[in-house]
């Protein structure tokens, strides 16, 4: 039997990069593409979700299942599983041609990535056959807060810096 792929999108960059603000524009598309919405925020409160369902593209009913919020964690580690249960529900409901991830700001893109490609391997107790396929990871970076806050890049070529700060994050992302 042929399996059959969604593509997914993974949506990063660093918090106010202007994500939330192309995944509206990604929604708004003319071509009729049917898309579902991952949008993992790390407090109890998805603000991002709130915005990307008053764009008025998704989200729109209280049943409405084109619009998952992950939130009280990252997806990239706590909340692993929760993504894996999403995207195969997801691609397994035949109702999206493309799944949108809207990652935090504070996640790093390969555990995500890993996480997403992994799901074929664990097809038979995830999946009717219908399988979540990354297509491309796509970061937003906000060119003057680069400039302004990073000296256009140069601190991030810095050789003095901890795995957890913030410059290697953005590193990360981008």
């Amino acid at each position: 039997m042929a399996k059959r792929k969604i593509p997914v999108l993974l949506l990063t960059g660093y918090l106010g990069s202007g994500k939330t603000t192309l995944l509206n524009r990604i929604l708004s598309n003319g071509e009729g593409i049917r898309f579902a919405v991952i949008v993992n925020d790390i407090g109890e409160v998805n603000i991002d979700a709130s915005l990307v369902r008053k764009g008025g593209i998704v989200g729109q009913t209280n049943d409405s299942q084109d619009l998952v919020a992950l939130q009280n964690g990252c997806i990239c580690c706590t909340l692993k599983m929760d993504l894996i249960e999403q995207l195969t529900g997801l691609a397994s409901s035949g109702d999206f041609d493309y799944i949108v991830i809207e990652a935090s700001g504070i996640c790093e893109p390969a555990p995500i990535a890993q996480t997403i490609s992994a799901i074929p391997a664990l097809e038979a107790k995830y999946s009717d056959g219908t399988v979540p396929e990354l297509d491309c990871i796509c970061t937003v970076v906000d060119a003057l807060r680069l400039r302004d806050e990073f000296d256009s890049g140069r601190r991030l070529t810095g050789a003095s810096r901890e795995e957890d700060d913030l410059e290697s994050l953005v590193i990360e992302q981008i």
